[in-house]
Parts: structure tokens; C-alpha cells; sequence
């Protein structure tokens, strides 16, 4: 007995191939600030894809990808064009253009009266991923004939797999102009990269991509696709090829786990069955919400606690160069104003040492501290003063907030400063 009935398998398939392809090119929107495209050319295939099937009659899949095509294509056009002779930032241009052309989409669907063949809002909203169950399935995975799965496969399916292979193909043979233009479209152009063409490219699979999931998944998904794996992605790493390998990684999971709550789910309780696209774009959400909390790197607990974690050593820090100042000068120090938990904190790293109630002592350890730390304070001072131009009597504050963060670039060669070691983009 197989955990996940074989009819199930083409749905599934589809959710995991559209979640995939879209989410390889979401990263690159994510990091050229263009979320909204995604959106945006989600909400405009509709009327490319009503017109397409107004005008040939049928619902040819070579048709209706041309006008969805088409749409995409004057869809970039219309946001470029109101951004530069519009005067208006892009991304009220993508709001104007693709709420527009949806409501278009909605009104060639009552006018020309497509309800009839699946070209309804609700099929526009949420696709029609339930439609491909492998009726004719055995009832495992492991009787499932090669031979009999290859005519069962939808069309759909085929058309998702050659999109996430063009996807895939384009990313890796693209990857360096893709990572220039991304993060530096000046530097790309002064290295020859032409970052109008490689948008055209990315912008023309976005659009084949959406076409390609549009029908199977409705744009619900294919926007959730597009955005939601590729920013869980970035609270995890800074690295692009990091970020491109979990976000994939998240994609195959949502799929699988947000169809398989889909079809559990109504189990628990006997009510109406879920739209699977919905349920996918609901449990790609919870991942992202989690992960916005508790990611061990960008999320926001994980901020807090290293954020606490330096105020605390700063504390710290100040506290042990006060006292010594204090035994230097043979001044009384304020113990009265100074939060206990901080002498706490210092009492446990070894910097202080308790002789009687209220009153402490440096340690060897935290005279060593205390002069490393206004040794970095006295070069920060002097590299303001001397370097920066700043007033001897007002680099002082300046350089207290500096000293705790260290004196690395302070001590490198001056030589490093003034000299390339390598081309530009050899990082890249």
C-alpha cells in the first residue's frame, strides 16, 4: 500500500514542475526589485489567452500560447513605455497595467461567451490541477506501467517539462550576465553586457513560463510560485547559487507537502474537498512566515537575540574600560548607575572580579580587554582626525561607537587600498 494513491501522480507532477520552473526565474525578479513583474504578467496572459481562442476558434495550445505570448510581450512594453515617458515609478506602471488588462481578460470571457470551455474566473484563479487525476491508474506507484504512463501523461505535463528544461538551460548558460545584470547592470555594461537584451530574455520567459502554468495552476499559484520559495530563500543565505539551491529545494517541498494537505485535510473533518493550488499557496506562506521568524541568518528572532547579543558585549566592554580608567586616574567609578546584569555579564567572561558587596576589580583578562579596546578607540581617532578630516573635538564619539567593531581595515597595507588585485568582475 502506497502512501500517496498513483492518481494522484500527474497533479502532483504538475504542481512540482510548475513550483520549480517559475521559482529558478523568481529569483532574479527578487533581486532586480521586480516582484510585480511576475504578478503582473500572471494577471495579463488572460486576455491573450481569450483573444487567442476568440480568434482561432479552438483551444489549440499552439494558439492560445501565442496570444498569452503576445500578451506578456506588450505587457513589458506598456510598463517600459509608462515608466519612461509616463514618469511614474515601474512599479505603479506594473499595478496599472496588469489590473487592467485582467479586468479586460474578465470581460472578453462574458463577452465572448468562453464558460463553455473552461475559461472561467474560477478556472483563471486557481487553474485546473484536480482535472489531471490518473483515472485509469493502478492502485500503487510500483504497478505503474511505463508504457501506459507515457499515454497517460497530459499535455499539460509535457508542456511544463520542456518549460522548466528551457528555464533550467537558460539559467546555467546564462547564470554569469544574469548575476551581473542583477547586481550591477552599470558594471555589466561597462564590461560589454547588454542588460536590455538579457531582460528581454528574462522577461520572455517569465512570460512562457506563466503561460506554460497558467492553465494547470491557476495565476493564485504561479504568482505564490514565482515569489514565495525564491524570498523564503533569501532569509537563508546571501550566496546566489545558496539562495537558487533552497529556494528549489523549498519549491519541491511546498508542492509536495501543500497537495498532500490538500487531499488529507478534508479527510479529517468529511467536508468539501480544497483546491490544491490554493492549499499550496496557503503552506507556502506558513514556510515563508516561518522561516521570516526563525531563519538562522536574516530572520527577525535570530536579529534579536545577535542584536541583544552586541549591545550586551558593547556594555560590556564600556563597563571594563570605565573601571579602568578609574583605577588609572584614581577616580570613584559609579557603581550606582551601572545595570547589574551587565557586571554579571562581565563577571562571567572573567573581566571582573567581586572583592566585597558592590565593589569589583579588573582581572587580568579584562585589563587586557580594556586596553585592546582604547587601543582601536585611539586608532579610530587618530584615522578620523588625520584620514576622514574630522574636528579633533568631534571625532571622539565617533570613534567610541567604532572601537567595538574593531580596527581590521585600519590595519591593512596602504598599498591594498590603491591597488586592484584582480579585473573587475572576477568575483562575480
Amino acid at each position: 500500500m502506497s502512501l500517496i494513491p498513483a492518481l494522484d501522480l500527474f497533479p502532483l507532477l504538475a504542481s512540482v514542475l510548475v513550483l520549480v520552473g517559475c521559482t529558478l526565474l523568481g529569483n532574479f525578479l527578487i533581486l532586480r526589485r521586480q516582484s510585480l513583474m511576475g504578478d503582473a504578467l500572471s494577471h495579463t496572459v488572460l486576455p491573450g489567452v481569450v483573444g487567442a481562442y476568440l480568434v482561432f476558434g479552438s483551444r489549440d495550445p499552439f494558439g492560445l500560447f501565442l496570444g498569452a505570448l503576445i500578451a506578456g510581450l506588450l505587457t513589458v512594453a506598456s510598463i517600459e513605455a509608462l515608466r519612461r515617458y509616463g514618469r511614474i515609478e515601474s512599479n505603479t506602471a506594473m499595478g496599472v497595467v496588469f489590473s487592467i488588462a485582467f479586468a479586460v481578460g474578465v470581460i472578453l470571457i462574458r463577452v465572448g461567451h468562453t464558460d463553455h470551455v473552461d475559461l472561467d474566473p474560477n478556472c483563471v484563479l486557481y487553474g485546473q490541477l484536480e482535472l489531471m487525476v490518473w483515472f485509469d491508474a493502478p492502485a500503487s506507484f510500483f504497478d505503474v506501467d511505463s508504457t501506459n504512463f507515457f499515454y497517460a501523461v497530459p499535455s499539460s505535463i509535457w508542456s511544463l517539462l520542456i518549460m522548466v528544461l528551457l528555464v533550467a538551460i537558460f539559467v546555467v548558460v546564462f547564470f554569469k550576465e544574469l548575476r551581473l545584470v542583477s547586481f550591477d547592470p552599470g558594471l555589466a555594461h561597462t564590461l560589454g553586457f547588454s542588460s536590455g537584451v538579457v531582460n528581454i530574455l528574462l522577461m520572455l520567459l517569465v512570460s512562457v513560463a506563466t503561460v506554460a502554468s497558467f492553465e494547470a495552476v491557476g495565476s493564485v499559484l504561479v504568482i505564490a510560485a514565482l515569489l514565495v520559495p525564491a524570498s523564503t530563500a533569501r532569509l537563508f543565505t546571501d550566496r546566489l547559487k545558496s539562495q537558487i539551491l533552497v529556494s528549489v529545494l523549498v519549491a519541491f517541498g511546498c508542492a509536495v507537502l501543500g497537495y498532500l494537505l490538500s487531499t488529507w485535510i478534508p479527510l479529517l473533518w468529511q467536508g468539501e474537498s480544497l483546491k490544491a493550488s490554493g492549499t499550496i499557496t496557503v503552506f507556502s506562506g506558513f514556510v515563508f512566515a516561518v522561516s521570516l521568524f526563525f531563519s538562522p541568518r536574516h530572520g527577525y528572532w535570530t536579529q534579536r537575540i545577535r542584536a541583544r547579543q552586541l549591545a550586551d558585549q558593547v556594555a560590556v566592554e564600556d563597563v571594563v574600560v570605565l573601571l579602568h580608567t578609574s583605577h588609572e586616574t584614581s577616580t570613584s567609578f559609579p557603581w550606582s548607575t551601572i545595570d547589574p546584569r551587565v557586571l554579571g555579564l562581565a563577571t562571567q567572561q572573567g573581566l571582573i572580579q567581586s572583592t566585597t558587596p558592590g565593589q569589583y576589580l579588573l582581572s587580568d583578562v579584562g585589563r587586557s580587554v580594556a586596553l585592546e579596546v582604547q587601543g582601536r578607540r585611539n586608532r579610530w581617532l587618530a584615522y578620523l582626525v588625520n584620514e576622514v578630516g574630522l574636528a579633533p573635538d568631534h571625532a571622539p564619539g565617533t570613534a567610541e561607537h567604532l572601537e567595538h567593531f574593531g580596527d581590521d581595515l585600519l590595519q591593512k597595507p596602504s598599498d591594498t587600498f590603491g591597488k586592484r588585485s584582480s579585473p573587475p568582475g572576477d568575483f562575480l
